[in-house]
């Protein structure tokens, strides 16, 4: 796509790209940008950005302000795209875990690799004033990157797990509490998050790291926003939207159940009302953008490496075009995240998870130049720092929600990354 400059708009940025050998897009996080984020969809499409010509920091700005200004010198590459990780809570005060990761945001990298159907592009960004050295510095970055190592196929390290102490028991109290707001008519739903962590045996990279996961779940969207000698990375189950011209693609996923225990799901009447409730919120977020509301459909399953969930997919044709960040924010947070009525759900889990949630349960997203947008929500997910990983993980809380069963709920979806890195590979 090439981005023509509205008459008076001036020059601000240029763009190229020329095509590279492909590559695991996890090696690129082996090059230590700050930030790097990735996206990796499930069809084999992969974007992988280093650096930020521009940056949205936190909520701030909407789409167009990504491509202001900008020239692109090699329309028949993928267009430019942005790359983003939003927090869970604006405004949030970030603890320990979350500093230097803090505050997300939205950026057009400096350098963008894009990979599909079996071919990679390397784009540069830059200001218009270095739009003499771009071609000379492509090059060099192509280089760079081609003399990579294949940190990715480094083996990962053992790890053991970190007491826990008295948490797990906190954990179920709050839930009793919650169960107890819910019945005295105060909310229908909160999403209750809990922290668990492990240490390697020695720092393990994030490339290695991710790279587990994506062999793992190749089904996922795996992501990762690295900045401050951290990482933060997953590969999550669920979209919170996507949009192709005007067609909007999003979905429900809540209620979940261990991989062999799936077929409870439908008889489950807390799993059913859980879920009906984020079916319901999803189509009141969406009802303003679109030209007409789809039929309610019967839930499905979503079965993923050791858990499924009850799965409702739903799309709309847009009524005008739509910003697609506005769209982010409409839709977040789902009740799968959150609860319902939103602004309560919020502060009561506030007030009983007592920490703060940083990325985890945000959006993080995939905006390009053509219009068209993929955002998930950031689950299944840790922080890396050195030897230590610290996985967050939730449960929603309905009426007839326990304690100990919402627990078991959360291990399991902190197990579901564990695993794929306890996984032995060739």
């Amino acid at each position: 796509m090439n981005l023509a400059l509205p008459p008076g708009l001036p020059l601000r940025l240029c763009s190229a790209a020329l095509e590279i050998p492909p590559l695991p897009p996890e090696r690129l996080l082996a090059l230590g940008a700050e930030p790097t984020a990735a996206f990796l969809a499930p069809d084999g499409e992969s974007w992988v950005g280093m650096g930020a010509a521009r940056w949205l920091a936190g909520e701030a700005g909407d789409t167009a302000a990504l491509w202001a200004g900008l020239a692109d010198l090699s329309p028949e590459a993928p267009p430019p795209s942005a790359l983003g990780a939003l927090p869970f809570r604006r405004g949030e005060v970030a603890d320990a875990l979350w500093s230097g990761l803090m505050p997300g945001g939205v950026v057009l990298p400096e350098r963008l690799v894009v990979q599909r159907g079996g071919r990679a592009w390397l784009r540069l960004t830059l200001p218009a004033q270095l739009a003499d050295t771009l071609h000379a510095r492509l090059a060099e970055a192509a280089a760079e990157i081609a003399a990579l190592a294949p940190a990715e196929a480094a083996p990962l390290p053992g790890f053991e797990d970190l007491d826990e102490g008295a948490a797990p028991g906190g954990f179920s109290r709050a839930v009793g509490e919650a169960v107890r707001r819910i019945r005295a008519g105060e909310l229908v739903k909160v999403v209750l998050a809990r922290r668990a962590g492990i240490r390697f045996d020695r720092a393990p990279s994030a490339a290695a790291v991710l790279r587990r996961l994506s062999q793992h779940q190749p089904a996922a969207v795996r992501y990762a926003w690295c900045r401050g000698g951290k990482a933060w990375l997953g590969a999550t189950p669920e979209t919170l939207l996507r949009l192709d011209g005007r067609l909007l693609r999003t979905e429900a996923l809540a209620g979940t159940r261990p991989e062999a225990l799936a077929d409870e799901l439908h008889a489950d009447t807390k799993e059913r009302h859980e879920h009906a409730v984020v079916v319901d919120a999803v189509r009141a977020a969406i009802a303003p953008w679109v030209q007409a509301l789809p039929p309610l459909r019967t839930p499905g399953l979503r079965r993923t490496r050791g858990l499924a969930h009850l799965h409702t997919p739903i799309e709309a044709t847009l009524r005008a075009d739509a910003d697609a960040l506005a769209l982010v924010r409409a839709l977040h947070p789902t009740p799968a995240v959150c609860g319902l009525p939103t602004e309560a759900a919020a502060a009561l889990l506030a007030a009983l998870e007592g920490e703060p949630r940083g990325l985890y349960a945000g959006p993080v997203l995939r905006l390009s130049a053509d219009g068209s947008a993929h955002a998930v929500v950031a689950l299944r997910g840790a922080v890396l720092a050195g030897r230590n990983a610290v996985l967050p993980a939730g449960a929603g809380i309905v009426d007839g929600s326990d304690g100990e069963r919402e627990l078991a709920e959360t291990r399991a979806k902190q197990h579901s990354v564990l695993d794929a890195w306890r996984r032995v590979t060739a």
